[in-house]
């Protein structure tokens, strides 16, 4: 067992995933200027995460699996 820094961006493959929402969200951002289309907005940006990409973010973070 290998503990982390207490905020270690770098080692948090949850970091590149609120990277990749935040630029979903900023490219639909005239859509957004509604309130009652921020909620579909932010689901249907953590919907375009694919596996592969969740994937190649643990490993970018040095975390291996099999």
């Amino acid at each position: 067992l290998i503990y982390l820094p207490p905020y270690s961006p770098d080692f948090n493959p949850i970091e590149q995933a609120f990277h990749s929402i935040k630029a979903w969200l900023r490219r639909h951002e005239a859509d957004a200027m509604q309130p009652e289309a921020r909620p579909w907005l932010i689901h249907q940006a953590a919907m375009s995460i694919t596996p592969e990409s969740a994937e190649g973010w643990i490993l970018n973070c040095g975390y291996f699996f099999e």
